[in-house]
């Protein structure tokens, strides 16, 4: 059923034997870290090379430590049985990582994806074979951008870009009332490195429709859920960083300004592979509370210098917390944040109770704070939108409601008013 023979996994020792290696390589990590500052300018790539060696080492290591934890669990004839009769295990399997080799099968198995490739023979390919879509040329403009550094995605019109144009295509052509979001891209683009073309649009579709995910909401005009999203980020900042809330509060720095990609690619924008690789397990095992305790995590990290910096230089900061993350470090602060299912759920709900009065995102108080310079005010989408007002009316509104930095955008105009209207009064 799950396509693997186990006779064919190479046996590279007991589970005590992978620990002892992995301990002593992380040790020798940590020792080359510590040298590495006193090491003469000239020697310095000589202890890079020897640290990437270490890391590649580390990592081959740990996957197949993973790979013996999970040759058990999946001998059972159905994840879904073996999940239902072994929660904690399999809760404590996913948070340490799920092995590369069995990601992209585990990953339709949570999403509930597999069934519904079952239940839907052939109609990919009807898809596919049904024509053009009115969004076929905004997809190709945004394909290049999507990982244009990994080999798979870098040559236009290669493999990659032409497996991802044919996924958002379908899925356009699928699902009207969604179409294309410029968002989509970068989630279509992490499916497809670990499973082909038909199943990374069924796993689409799961995600978008399943209750359990709701990512309809990320995708859909307006992006209601990502208005939830911020409510939701901003209530855990005050409780968990409440110094650091207030800072960012008095610059009228709204989470809308920075966290806006975090939460519509679920962090598969920007951060590294296995960062990502990690959040995804949680997240489709989970569901979307991990998504708030990375974001957390990342604030609490960063909250030391944030303090200490004006306005530019904190949204700057804020923009570029991805360079450096380990993954494993990440992970295990982020569980350390609290936030159960039940103040999840309450968050939700409390939130939506609000939104009929509420719009889409509610902006920071007023801060009576003077700024002598206005922040920047374009973003990566601005593009987007310059090219959106050079079209009919009708066409303008649809690009607006599916950019992927609408609300960012919209949040930062209403900044810079603000800013110049305390410039001009000074």
């Amino acid at each position: 059923r799950w396509g693997i023979d186990m006779d064919k996994i190479m046996d590279v020792g007991t589970k005590k034997k992978l620990q002892k290696h992995i301990a002593a390589i992380e040790s020798d990590l940590k020792q080359y870290m510590q040298e590495k500052k006193s090491i003469p300018e000239a020697l310095r790539k000589c202890v890079d090379t020897e640290l990437y060696e270490i890391k590649l080492q580390h990592q081959r290591l740990t996957e197949e430590l993973r790979v013996h934890n999970w040759k058990k669990m999946l001998q059972y004839p159905s994840w879904r049985a073996f999940a239902s009769a072994n929660p904690r295990t399999v809760t404590k399997r996913v948070r340490q990582g799920i092995p590369a080799s069995y990601r992209g099968m585990l990953w339709r198995a949570m999403a509930g994806s597999d069934i519904l490739e079952e239940e839907n023979p052939g109609l990919y390919r009807k898809l596919l074979m049904s024509g053009d879509s009115e969004w076929d040329g905004y997809i190709r403009r945004d394909i290049h951008r999507t990982f244009p550094k990994h080999v798979l995605f870098r040559d236009r019109e290669g493999l990659g870009q032409s497996s991802l144009f044919n996924v958002l295509k379908a899925y356009a052509l699928y699902d009207s009332s969604v179409g294309y979001c410029q968002g989509m891209g970068f989630i279509a683009g992490l499916l497809l490195l670990y499973m082909d073309e038909q199943s990374t649009f069924w796993m689409l579709a799961a995600l978008i429709s399943s209750p359990k995910y709701q990512m309809r909401g990320l995708f859909s005009n307006r992006m209601p859920l990502l208005s939830r999203y911020f409510y939701i980020f901003e209530y855990l900042l005050q409780r968990h960083a409440p110094r650091l809330a207030l800072h960012l509060q008095k610059m009228q720095i709204h989470s809308s300004m920075y966290a806006s990609r975090w939460f519509i690619t679920l962090f598969s924008c920007n951060f590294s592979l296995e960062v990502v690789n990690r959040v995804w397990d949680i997240f489709l095992h989970e569901g979307p509370r991990i998504i708030f305790r990375v974001a957390i995590s990342i604030m609490l990290q960063k909250e030391d210098n944030l303090l200490k910096l004006p306005f530019e230089q904190v949204i700057a900061a804020l923009q570029t917390v991805q360079r450096d993350q380990d993954a494993d470090v990440l992970v295990r602060r982020a569980l350390d944040v609290r936030l159960s299912i039940e103040e999840f759920a309450a968050l939700e709900e409390k939130h939506m109770s609000q939104e009929p009065s509420t719009p889409d995102f509610d902006m920071p108080a007023k801060s009576s704070k003077k700024f002598t310079k206005a922040p920047p005010t374009r973003s990566a989408s601005d593009g987007v939108v310059a090219e959106a007002s050079k079209r009919p009316q009708n066409q303008r509104a649809v690009i607006s409601n599916h950019s992927l930095s609408t609300v960012k955008l919209t949040a930062e105009s209403g900044l810079v008013a603000k800013r110049k209207e305390v410039v001009n009064t000074k």
